[in-house]
């Protein structure tokens, strides 16, 4: 009997315990500042009056290498020689047909002497990489890039056909739609005077880029997948890209680019794509 009395009480001294600690626990909760309790929450995704998400704003800053530090009775030859160590993105390697691996570590060996992209050409999609501002609107998404070549600008028209009146180019010619809450990019008549990335990764005329954007709170999540029949063996998804929304920076205009480093080379050294 007095064991049953002994267990009877311990129970009900755990069921008092719980309940002061669940009311303490809500009490505490009720107490702090609303600031702090808002920050632990996950940021909302805002929609446009059209019940879209809202990918407006800067999304990416390409950070180029620092300046060169020559020191005293150096060149400037001597100051470049030895590349900077930067961390960059990497989009990973598409799969290229058997006849055609030899063009492309061809390519890759001497990269620095014919790379499009490292005398001051357009870098083409996807090699551009994500948009570092978007403007937004129900007709057209826009995206801006302050690049290493320069200023450019993709126009985005939505729910629209291909252009069959216009030449091929760098950036090609991109539409847009909205799948759910995800904005998907096609883009179709590119040329073939850009690479897909660095290391000798050429393509067609052919090429088919889709790129998906998707905003969740304050990120952007950006994936691309390249179609080329004519030099893939497969499609090839890049590795995925998360953005963080830059509410204290505004894209600037991009230097001139000129080519002014090719007599300067000192051997076959790769450059990276900061981008």
């Amino acid at each position: 009997m007095r064991r049953r009395v002994t267990i009877v009480a311990v129970i009900a001294a755990g069921i008092v315990y719980v309940s002061f600690a669940l009311v303490g626990a809500q009490a505490g909760a009720q107490g702090k500042p609303e600031s702090a309790r808002a920050a632990a929450a996950p940021a909302a995704t805002p929609k446009l009056a059209d019940g879209h998400p809202d990918l407006n704003g800067q999304w990416h800053h390409r950070i180029g290498p620092p300046v060169p530090q020559i020191k005293p009775g150096q060149s400037y030859d001597a100051a470049i020689a030895k590349p900077i160590g930067i961390a960059q993105f990497n989009p990973g390697k598409p799969s290229y047909k058997p006849e055609l691996l030899a063009k492309v570590k061809d390519l890759d060996e001497r990269q620095v002497e014919v790379d499009p992209a490292w005398y001051c050409q357009p870098p083409g999609v996807p090699r551009i990489g994500p948009p570092q501002k978007i403007v937004q609107t129900a007709r057209e998404v826009v995206f801006l890039y302050d690049d290493l070549n320069g200023n450019f600008f993709r126009v985005v028209r939505m729910n629209a056909s291909h252009r069959a009146d216009i030449d091929s180019s760098a950036h090609g010619d991109s539409v847009g739609r909205w799948d759910g809450d995800t904005l998907v990019v096609d883009v179709t008549n590119l040329d073939e005077t850009t690479w897909l990335s660095d290391n000798g990764l050429f393509h067609s005329d052919k090429t088919h880029v889709i790129e998906r954007l998707r905003r969740e709170g304050d990120t952007l999540h950006y994936d691309v997948t390249v179609e080329d029949p004519v030099v893939l063996t497969e499609p090839w998804k890049q590795r995925s890209r998360d953005l963080k929304l830059m509410k204290d920076y505004e894209i600037e205009e991009a230097p001139y680019c000129s080519e002014r480093d090719a007599s300067h080379l000192q051997d076959l050294s790769h450059h990276g794509n900061l981008r």
